[in-house]
């Protein structure tokens, strides 16, 4: 792979994080400049980085508009970003359309508004008495975008790096911006037969979308799918269950509306990857997830104002998860990397992380090694 030189013996280490299959370390992503003189990016690892959008005024929303929209924007911003990035270990050069978490909302009537930092999709369900759900793929201008953009970056991509599907979002994700989060919330108990209506309808569209796209993609992906934003390649369908709405409901609400949703969408794919979001989410809802036959593995981000993600409290936690025989995936500083080695086996688990150099990658993975033993 142009991007990535040792693609093979990674795809290898990935093939044997999936199936169960000690490495002598955990899978290790590790960001770095490519070389002293690359541009360094702020994140951990890409995702839609704004900060090209600096030369771009507040009130130009056009330009602000093609920069998220423009299939060739989008190709050119991504080729930027690998040419300046070392993927360390078994980070892999990858892109996808990323409009936020949420992007199947805009498909089903909430128009998105684009600025320079994010995409926000409006409330726009008054009252479940006088909305209808309507979707055509053919003439859906947000869907044809996503599809345009995507084919785009596919055109360019074999034997250079790997294409992941659009986030669209989880249905009770998605309605939580078109509806409020605060009325789904009482809606939850008032009109559950409403909620299960939208998650069918949504649900039915993203699994037929994501079939559609995987097989399209399946040729520029070695055989397999891509997860992106948590640089991770499968042997089959993969993507990301999650349902962040579920920090503002009980445990039993979470089982009654939400594990129906992810059901739904975890019954499409051989890989489910659970994005569990925050402290309150991993405390009340894992033992529920744990349950869940389609979760084959969990990705914990503690979320902002929590402990880090080596904290004494989660280690248990973390055990668990793995001890269920499902994979754990966890967003580490470099400076907990060791911490995390020695406290959890390595069979399962995944770390991503960042460096200053491409040398500092190396090392930290290589160390990872010797700490795995102690």
């Amino acid at each position: 792979m142009y991007y990535k030189s040792d693609w093979g013996k990674a795809k290898a280490n990935l093939e044997a994080f999936w199936k169960g299959e000690d490495i002598g370390r955990p899978c290790m992503a590790v960001f770095a400049p490519r070389d002293e003189n690359c541009m360094r990016f702020p994140e951990l690892h890409h995702g839609a980085w704004t900060g090209s959008m600096k030369d771009i005024a507040d009130d130009d929303t056009e330009s602000m508009y093609r920069w998220w929209t423009d299939p060739d924007e989008n190709l050119n911003r991504m080729k930027f970003w690998f040419e300046n990035t070392y993927f360390g270990g078994e980070a892999i050069p990858a892109t996808y359309v990323n409009w936020g978490a949420s992007a199947a909302a805009a498909f089903f009537g909430s128009p998105p508004g684009f600025n320079k930092t994010s995409v926000w999709y409006p409330a726009v369900i008054d009252s479940w008495e006088d909305w209808k759900w309507e979707f055509d793929e053919r003439t859906n201008k947000w869907w044809n975008i996503i599809r345009d953009i995507t084919a785009r970056l596919a055109e360019n991509a074999r034997g250079n790096y790997l294409v992941g599907m659009p986030e669209f979002g989880n249905a009770m994700d998605n309605l939580s911006l078109m509806r409020g989060m605060d009325n789904l919330a009482i809606d939850c108990l008032e009109y559950p037969e409403e909620i299960k209506k939208a998650i069918d309808f949504m649900d039915a569209y993203w699994v037929s979308l994501h079939e559609k796209l995987y097989h399209f993609l399946l040729p520029v992906n070695e055989g397999g799918g891509v997860l992106p934003w948590m640089s991770l390649w499968a042997p089959g369908r993969i993507d990301q269950l999650a349902c962040d709405f579920s920090s503002v409901v009980s445990p039993d609400t979470f089982r009654e509306v939400c594990v129906y949703d992810i059901e739904t969408m975890g019954k499409w794919m051989e890989y489910g990857m659970y994005h569990l979001d925050g402290q309150t989410c991993m405390r009340n809802m894992l033992d529920i997830l744990l349950t869940i036959d389609c979760v084959k593995a969990i990705e914990f981000t503690p979320g902002a104002g929590s402990p880090p993600t080596y904290t004494a409290e989660y280690i248990p936690r973390y055990q668990k998860i793995l001890e269920s025989g499902r994979r754990l995936y966890l967003l580490a500083d470099p400076g907990e990397v060791q911490l995390l080695c020695e406290a959890l086996p390595s069979r399962g688990l995944y770390l991503c992380s960042f460096a200053d150099s491409r040398r500092d990658a190396d090392i930290m993975i290589e160390n990872t090694y010797q700490w795995c033993k102690k």
